[in-house]
């Protein structure tokens, strides 16, 4: 987590010359809201205070992270040791109390890539469902890094840091999705651990009896995507297929939501499709579309107008395999461009 702050109250001070102690007892006088930050190498440790009073904190040692008691005490113990520096920054209470609800938040997306997920609608994503978290935001090859604070869904602060340089508030929001928009960049969510609203989200609902027949229809879905990606993968460099299909996926979402790569109900890897939801009515409807889409697309890209020959040659045989499925579901007008 990155912190936003208001205004620097004391900056690069020496642990080695600071009395911490003393320091603590200042601010307390003072009622400051707001952090303390010591860092050194390989080492970023923060006390969060409201009033004067320490009410959370986070250490960040390595590739390690650890909030609460244990890390303030971590804090204090590395303020007592030589060759750290200290910084003091005041902050808006608000965005104290969202930073000590959030301390202890927990994932709910992970590596989502901007390839595939417009950072804009993931936003509204969040503010639609109502979550309070926050977005870690990786931007392009090292460009830069970014976070946005939701409130009820409500993006209520932002940092961005590039270039040595950090900025809050709107301008860093709006330099983190116009830099993402040219250079790309990778999206982690988080929510408060306590959040009803996001209970659900990203997990299937409780069990509900299967649908009859319903591993033989994703057996059948399994076939031929997965014929299909080895068909392509064949004579193109191994992925674009994959890659295609899913960038189809989040297209088509508009239409089919349970598509939608933030609901994570429907996804396909290994050959397998993992969908623990109750099918939809226009599953297969939704499938044959995105499909024809990715075919479609990857034949104009490899400029190879026989692609869709070759896999359709690949899947012969498919029909009489799934013959009872493809009759009981009438699959045959969603998937008759590949198998007769």
């Amino acid at each position: 987590m990155m912190f936003p702050k208001d205004r620097t109250l004391y900056a690069n001070l020496n642990t080695s010359f600071t009395s911490f102690d003393a320091l603590i007892a200042d601010l307390k006088e003072r009622k400051l809201t707001g952090y303390i930050e010591i860092t050194a190498p390989a080492y970023t440790g923060t006390l969060l205070l409201s009033e004067g009073e320490v009410v959370n904190a986070q250490e960040l040692s390595g590739d390690k992270r650890t909030v609460g008691p244990e890390a303030a005490r971590g804090v204090m113990e590395r303020a007592a040791q030589k060759d750290g520096v200290i910084n003091v920054y005041s902050a808006f209470p608000d965005v104290v109390l969202l930073l000590h609800r959030l301390m202890d938040s927990r994932p709910l997306y992970r590596d989502l890539t901007s390839a595939f997920t417009s950072l804009d609608r993931l936003i509204s994503k969040l503010r639609s469902d109502g979550l309070t978290g926050y977005v870690e935001v990786h931007i392009g090859e090292n460009e830069g890094a970014g976070i946005i604070y939701l409130a009820g869904g409500e993006p209520v602060e932002s940092v961005f840091s590039s270039g040595g340089q950090m900025t809050n508030g709107q301008e860093a929001l709006n330099a983190i999705v116009s830099t993402v928009n040219t250079s790309g960049g990778t999206f982690n969510v988080f929510v408060e651990a306590g959040d009803a609203s996001a209970a659900g989200a990203g997990a299937a609902p409780p069990a509900k009896p299967q649908e009859d027949f319903r591993a033989e229809l994703l057996a059948f879905w399994d076939d031929v995507i997965s014929i299909t990606e080895s068909t392509v993968d064949g004579f193109a460099k191994p992925g674009r297929f994959l890659m295609a299909f899913r960038e189809v996926l989040v297209s088509r979402a508009v239409t089919y939501p349970f598509l939608d790569p933030f609901a994570a109900e429907f996804s396909y890897a290994g050959g397998h499709i993992s969908f623990d939801h109750p099918l939809p009515d226009d599953f297969n409807k939704a499938l044959g579309d995105c499909l024809s889409d990715a075919v479609s697309k990857l034949a104009f890209q490899f400029k190879r107008a026989d692609l869709e020959t070759r896999v359709r040659s690949r899947l012969d045989g498919i029909s009489e395999k799934h013959a009872a499925i493809i009759d009981r579901f009438g699959l045959r007008d969603d998937v008759q461009e590949f198998v007769a």
